[in-house]
């Protein structure tokens, strides 16, 4: 069996998982004069990273990262093929050690093994009724949405399950078919369901017990710009349906990440607001369209910043808030900051925000606010005059808003050597300015406000939005139709 020898220059080792701190992991070994071979991941693929036993060069070992989920990781990794005596961590020093799965994991196994033949047991003798749209953590937009238009057009069809919220929706306080954690009326509705909708791929027992008996729809939340994990790497799944606003992604980007009988292009529940007038759109979830006027009566225009969230732990986005608000006040410009919900925590404790669950205007700088991070900001983003993002997914779905899109790309070269290879190459994704720091973009943000969006820009984001969008349209309606046209089979 391996194991780790005298001569580090002779054992190849594989680093898990391939995130920013099995990077860093790997760094430090390979200073200590390791052999790195690579990463090896659960979940994600790419040059340099192995996924299973087979691809492992003779003879290597696995070092696992200590952390919360190094069980799970563990556990996937053994799945794959590889051996326990091929599984190492290091300690506080960095020194390797043999790592062995705690006994609750075990016992966790055994559990979910006997719950999953009782329920798929029930489930054989219980007759189908229903819809359950299904969360964990928190209810994203894409979800959320097609319950409430499932509910307008069919009131007692579908049902709202979330487990282990983190977020109050006082909306669905008087919702008789709001289920918020698993009591037994709602195993009751699982076993019923004639489909499980979701918008997240979850690895916890709880979904993997269902998934495996209900038919599932996923409708993910965005056409995805950087490297996904999806459910690919799980042979044994296989979706009823994928959901996504694009065509083209779905021919040439999500069967190589996520397993479905059928891809099809709905659209995003969550971009119906690009398509309706602000009475029409639904504030679920959202700040209220009488802030919304309040905030451009009073501060102007709408101008939406929202970049994406660095999982490597880098995010004091450069922003000169000062000269920021001298800018809005002198354009009569509102700046609308959508950040990460740990960022936005961070931003509002610095600023001593008492209250992070509504808009806030920032302290002394009445033109800057702070949208709640776990709400959602597109019926704001359809009112807005342009998008400032940076290697987000927002980018696609403003398209169909055909307004000025730009890219504020600071830190561009650490970004792509951190995170890897993109799905899609910046020729598919960059459809306005870019610029590298906040003079630059407030330059190209003043030339616009004067001369228009550049000819070339306005040119590009038509060229992609006919490439990836055929005929777009509201989604929530269309997918709750095939959705009732999939179960009359």
């Amino acid at each position: 069996m391996p194991e780790p020898v005298a001569d580090k220059t002779q054992q190849p080792l594989y680093i898990a998982p391939a995130n920013p701190a099995g990077k860093a992991l790997a760094e430090r070994l390979a200073a200590q004069g390791y052999v790195i071979a690579g990463l090896a991941d659960n979940l994600k693929q790419g040059d340099g990273l192995i996924n299973t036993a087979q691809q492992a060069k003779a003879g290597a070992i696995i070092v696992l990262v200590p952390g919360a989920f190094t069980a799970q990781v563990a556990a996937g990794l053994l799945a794959r093929g590889f051996s326990k005596q091929q599984l190492w961590w290091v300690d506080a020093k960095d020194q390797l050690q043999r790592y062995r799965l705690p006994l609750r994991y075990y016992w966790s196994a055994l559990r979910a093994e006997l719950l999953t033949t009782v329920f798929g047991a029930l489930r054989a003798v219980v007759p189908r009724s229903g819809y359950l749209y299904y969360a964990e953590g928190f209810f994203d937009s894409n979800v959320l949405l097609c319950y409430r238009e499932h509910q307008r057009e069919q009131p007692q069809q579908a049902w709202l399950l979330g487990r282990r919220l983190q977020q109050p929706l006082p909306e669905l306080g008087q919702d008789p078919h709001f289920l918020g954690r698993m009591s037994l009326y709602a195993l009751w509705r699982c076993l019923r369901a004639k489909a499980l909708v979701v918008d997240h791929e979850y690895t916890g027992q709880t979904f993997s017990l269902l998934r495996q008996h209900i038919p599932v729809f996923q409708l993910w939340h965005g056409l995805p710009y950087k490297a996904l994990s999806g459910n690919a790497h799980y042979p044994q799944l296989c979706d009823q349906a994928f959901i996504s606003s694009s065509a083209w992604f779905n021919q040439h980007i999500f069967p190589k990440i996520f397993r479905a009988k059928a891809y099809l292009a709905l659209g995003y529940p969550r971009n119906d607001a690009f398509f309706q007038q602000s009475e029409q759109r639904d504030w679920i979830n959202a700040e209220p369209l009488a802030l919304l006027r309040e905030v451009q009566q009073q501060t102007g225009d709408l101008m939406i910043y929202a970049p994406t969230y660095r999982d490597w732990g880098d995010n004091d986005y450069p922003l000169d808030l000062v000269e920021l608000e001298r800018w809005c006040s002198q354009h009569h410009i509102s700046l609308i900051l959508k950040f990460h919900p740990f960022i936005s925590r961070k931003l509002g404790d610095a600023m001593g925000l008492v209250e992070q669950h509504s808009l806030q205007a920032l302290p002394e700088l009445p033109h800057i606010y702070l949208y709640p991070s776990g709400k959602n900001i597109y019926p704001w983003l359809a009112e807005a005059k342009a998008l400032i993002t940076d290697y987000s997914s927002i980018a696609f779905d403003f398209m169909l808003a055909d307004r000025a899109i730009f890219y504020y790309q600071y830190d561009l070269a650490q970004y792509k050597s951190l995170r890897g290879a993109t799905l899609i190459p910046d020729e598919l994704f960059v459809m306005g300015q870019l610029s590298g720091n906040q003079a630059e973009l407030l330059a190209q943000l003043s030339d616009w406000l004067q001369q228009g969006e550049p000819a070339d820009c306005q040119a590009k984001r038509h060229e992609l939005s006919a490439l990836f969008y055929q005929q777009p349209a509201t989604a929530a309606n269309h997918i709750v139709a095939y959705l009732q046209a999939q179960s009359a089979r």
